[in-house]
């Protein structure tokens, strides 16, 4: 048992100062010894004028029992809840347009294949707060760390490559990622970077973003996605480089104590996404928490029904008296 407000139990003596009932017109009459030898002849204050005597102190102290809101403590119950601040970095450079990918015997490109993947590992993701960087000249924050996973996977299908520009600023997107992780309170943070060329623009290294992310405790899983880009027609091109830097990759991964994978087809990836999400869940963490049960409206109820047993006394009396 608890008592949430106890002091307004001080509003208690108040009671004794509130306005009384007028004194009857009779009150300091002259004493007479006949009228002293009648009024030991009238009967003794009825039962039902003594109840209405004592109804509005038992009111008071209804509403101040109210007031004051007593609860009712249950018994700790243990809060447990699991998983990550994970940010997603997604390469939109415009090789990401490279029609080198099947889904259901047909052909689509790379980011199709992204959206397809990456969407239903979102999706799976329910006990996560998830984040999204897209990079391709620069980077830019597409929704920060969120537990609404649906709203991740509208963000992710309703973009397309090339709007960030046709470079790939690898150390961008990782560096921009790894700021908006380390203002989370999680203890597992995961960001999961996905290109398909070398970095070849920004204003940030891939070296210096691995940097900040060891000194952030942040694990960094890279992934190599695409066909080998020599032959493609973004690579002849030039967008996105001369293929994927799987050294940069494998380096950002080693020093972050992720891991690289190399995705050279939607199975591929799918197998990638599938061993990212047997990963090990975050340290559970437990709060106590205990069921408060207010117990005010037991009083509050005790005063009303006296307040209408009040009001209703002397329309009782005066029909028991015509009887």
């Amino acid at each position: 048992m608890n008592i949430a407000w106890p002091w307004l139990l001080a509003l208690l003596p108040l009671y004794w100062l509130l306005p009384t009932a007028k004194k009857s017109s009779t009150d300091g009459a002259l004493e007479h010894a006949f009228l002293m030898s009648l009024a030991h002849q009238i009967p003794q204050t009825p039962p039902s004028r003594r109840l209405s005597q004592w109804l509005p102190a038992v009111i008071w102290l209804s509403l101040i029992l109210a007031c004051i809101r007593p609860q009712w403590i249950g018994d700790p119950i243990d809060n447990e809840t699991n998983g990550r601040s994970l940010y997603l970095s997604v390469d939109l450079s415009e090789s990401m347009l490279e029609r080198d990918m099947t889904w259901n015997g047909r052909a689509i490109e790379r980011y199709q294949a992204v959206q397809a993947v990456v969407g239903e590992f979102i999706e799976s993701r329910k006990n996560d707060f998830i984040g999204l960087v897209v990079f391709g000249s620069f980077a830019e924050i597409q929704s920060p760390l969120t537990p609404d996973t649906l709203a991740i996977k509208e963000l992710l299908a309703d973009l397309r490559p090339g709007m960030a520009e046709g470079s790939t600023a690898i150390g961008d997107g990782l560096a921009l990622a790894v700021k908006q992780l380390r203002e989370s309170d999680s203890p597992d943070k995961v960001i999961i970077l996905l290109s398909d060329g070398e970095n070849n623009s920004g204003s940030v290294t891939p070296e210096q973003a691995t940097q900040v992310a060891v000194q952030s405790g942040i694990k960094v899983y890279t992934i190599g996605f695409g066909s080998d880009g020599s032959n493609s027609i973004f690579g002849r091109l030039g967008f996105g480089g001369s293929g994927i830097d799987e050294a940069t990759l494998k380096d950002i991964a080693e020093q972050t104590q992720g891991q690289y994978f190399r995705a050279t087809s939607t199975s591929d990836l799918i197998d990638v996404f599938n061993l990212i999400e047997q990963l090990e869940p975050s340290e559970e963490f437990q709060d106590q928490q205990r069921v408060v049960t207010e117990l005010y409206w037991l009083p509050l109820s005790m005063a009303l029904l006296l307040l209408i047993l009040q009001h209703f006394f002397p329309l009782f009396n005066r029909w028991v008296q015509t009887r």
